[in-house]
């Protein structure tokens, strides 16, 4: 019976192609951390975590100290029973999401090599890819107009805008210079919390009366404001759908019961594989639309969303581009996924998420 035998964390700066700004400021370098579960029989599951501190609370030396606090109640447990294994992190760490959401990771990859096992095939093999739409920053109406452009030609069929400025005219201004760029692209609005709920009706109304293609509105207010959420909903024609609102089952469960939203963005940071697998259950069961999101992450993080997509086939929308984001020379692993423009394929031959360590970036241990 092989046995978990070490678990590490590691942690490194992911520098981005370009500066990423949104309502909640600006940044070069998204931080990170890998995680390697060891088992007894020499398999190496690995796992990653970006923690962004306004949606969980995490910062990497929390992340890092939460995998120390939780390793010696890993070691020798049965790697072949993964469901006991989650059920003991959720218990050990309630309230480190990202860390855990690692940590699930990289365990459900040790079981998937164990058994020879892609994860998409585990997870369902519902899908042999999905399609993701490409983030646009704050940058001026000009630039948008030109990235708009640009994803299109290559043939990206859905934008998602980062809105929430301190101008709402400012933000108007750059929906429709992306619109008039990519006419024929659906128009994805993300606020992240910049709006009070009575703003974010009003332009919500603008941008419609405008004539964009708007498929959603994410997180127009504050993550807390669930009563606001619902003024909005209620208030709107445009989908609205709960982000950092969302980080457990529990509250997709309590927005879902007050309807307070139109659909809920899971992201594996916010709530790992178990509690996106429970989300997505109660969405269907409450015929909620779902979406997959993701932070700034790196490939082995994306590599595990893309199979949970591919696996489940549960999400009508996707966020899934932080490779786009990230600069090349500074992605610490490779494979998992291929991707050619907008549609992403989960590897379906190597077992787990496929997704390994490169050694072209030097990785701190904890």
């Amino acid at each position: 019976m092989p046995e978990i035998s070490e678990v590490t964390g590691y942690s490194l700066e992911l520098p981005l192609r370009e500066a990423f700004k949104t309502a909640k400021g600006s940044k070069t370098t998204s931080p990170a951390v890998i995680v390697e579960l060891r088992l007894s029989n020499g398999i190496c599951g690995l796992g990653s975590a970006t923690p962004v501190k306004y949606v969980t609370g995490e910062d990497c030396a929390s992340v890092l100290s939460a995998i120390d606090l939780c390793a010696p109640d890993l070691s020798g447990l049965d790697a072949t029973t993964y469901l006991p294994i989650f059920e003991m992190l959720a218990e050990v760490l309630p309230h480190a999401h990202s860390a855990r959401a690692a940590l699930e990771m990289a365990v459900l990859d040790a079981f998937c090599k164990l058994y020879k096992l892609p994860m998409c095939k585990f997870l369902g093999g519902a899908l042999s890819y999905v399609e993701t739409d490409i983030t646009i920053p704050f940058v001026d109406p000009e630039t948008t107009r030109e990235l708009a452009q640009e994803a299109a030609s290559r043939g990206f069929n859905h934008l998602k805008i980062k809105i929430g400025s301190q101008d709402p005219e400012e933000d108007l201004a750059r929906i429709l210079a992306a619109s008039e760029g990519a006419p024929q692209c659906g128009i994805r609005l993300d606020a992240n919390q910049g709006f009070t709920p009575a703003v974010a009706v009003g332009f919500a109304g603008k941008v419609k009366d405008a004539g964009v293609k708007v498929e959603l509105f994410e997180q127009p207010v504050d993550r807390r404001d669930f009563d606001g959420l619902r003024y909005v909903t209620r208030n709107t024609s445009v989908p609205i759908f709960a982000d950092e609102s969302a980080v457990t089952p529990a509250d997709a469960l309590k927005l879902i019961e007050l309807e307070a939203v139109d659909g809920i963005n899971v992201k594996l940071m916010k709530c790992g594989i178990s509690g996106a697998l429970d989300i997505i259950a109660t969405c269907k069961a409450a015929r909620q639309e779902i979406m997959l999101g993701c932070m700034i992450e790196p490939g082995i993080g994306l590599a595990s969303a893309v199979h949970l997509a591919c696996g489940t086939g549960a999400f009508a929308k996707l966020d899934l581009d932080a490779h786009l984001l990230v600069a090349p020379d500074g992605e610490p692993s490779s494979g998992g996924f291929a991707h050619d423009g907008p549609f992403l394929t989960a590897d379906s031959e190597a077992p787990g998420h496929g997704s390994i360590l490169t050694g072209a970036v030097d990785l701190i241990p904890s």
